[in-house]
């Protein structure tokens, strides 16, 4: 991935949505094959004003602007609401992955 994400830095999407903060990545043990939506790594984004966790792939992941604490993504909202970031993942619901904790 190659950018260095911290934890509760902002999250937010291209129609200038915040979806919320970093929490931490999961990434898959499983097959990853991002043809068929199976992404190696996803980070958890915690939506503190609606109660919403995203799972978002990192492979949507644009940048981060590191004064500001914000990742800008390459999808808008209403692209997370339809692929389904909101949902957990089979791996993460089956407990096949590993966990890593985002530096503060």
């Amino acid at each position: 991935m190659g950018i260095e994400i911290k934890k509760s830095d902002e999250v937010w999407t291209t129609d200038g949505r915040r979806l919320g903060f970093a929490q931490q990545l999961f990434h898959r043990n499983d097959e990853v094959n991002p043809a068929l939506q199976l992404y190696g790594t996803y980070l958890g984004v915690k939506d503190f004003d609606y109660g919403e966790y995203f799972y978002v792939p990192t492979d949507f992941i644009a940048d981060r602007q590191a004064e500001v604490k914000r990742i800008d993504l390459t999808k808008k909202r209403d692209d997370a609401m339809q692929l389904t970031w909101f949902r957990m993942p089979n791996f993460v619901a089956e407990g096949n992955y590993r966990l890593e904790p985002l530096p503060e």
